[in-house]
């Protein structure tokens, strides 16, 4: 069995990184990369190399997509270790829901919102300290209440590398 040419592995690189880079790469890349391992496998099957430059086309692109995926750059992350200060140790889920109290919630920032009901309004969350970061308040309403997180954002700027953008904020619902 001949080797594969070192051309296919840059081209399965260049072709997987920019699958996991680029915003809405894993829904714009799928056409152009069948497209060229299909006309690579062709050229190289004249050669009795197809099948082994199939297998590192696909071979290279799951492990970069695998490697990206649990890459530790999400921007989630990042957000959840934003720092944040409370006004109290002590707060209600009302306190909190800059809707019904935006006048109070001034110190949350504007891309959290926390869902208040009537069953939850008066429920009251303790925090270990006031100086706290998002992570910590997040995982402190989460264990003290019903309500779970959700980071809202939109496709277009989502990659599998970075993750969504958060650009339209954390809810607690």
């Amino acid at each position: 069995m001949a080797s594969v040419s070192p051309l296919h592995v840059l081209i399965a690189i260049a072709l997987s990184v920019t699958i996991v880079v680029l915003p809405m790469g894993h829904i714009l890349m799928p056409l152009p990369w069948i497209v060229i391992v299909v006309v690579a496998w062709k050229h190289e099957s004249k050669h009795d190399r197809g099948a082994g430059t199939f297998a590192t086309y696909v071979a290279v692109t799951v492990l970069i997509v695998v490697a990206a995926i649990f890459a530790p750059v999400k921007t989630t992350e990042h957000v959840l270790d934003r720092p944040l200060a409370l006004p109290s140790t002590e707060l209600t889920i009302a306190e909190m829901d800059r809707e019904t109290n935006f006048e109070n919630a001034e110190w949350l920032p504007r891309y959290i919102y926390v869902t208040t009901t009537p069953q939850n309004a008066d429920k009251q969350i303790r925090f270990r300290t006031t100086d706290i970061t998002l992570r910590e308040f997040v995982d402190t309403i989460e264990s003290q209440t019903e309500l779970r997180h959700r980071f809202m954002h939109c496709g277009n700027g989502s990659s599998i590398l970075f993750g969504g953008d958060c650009c339209f904020g954390l809810r607690l619902r």
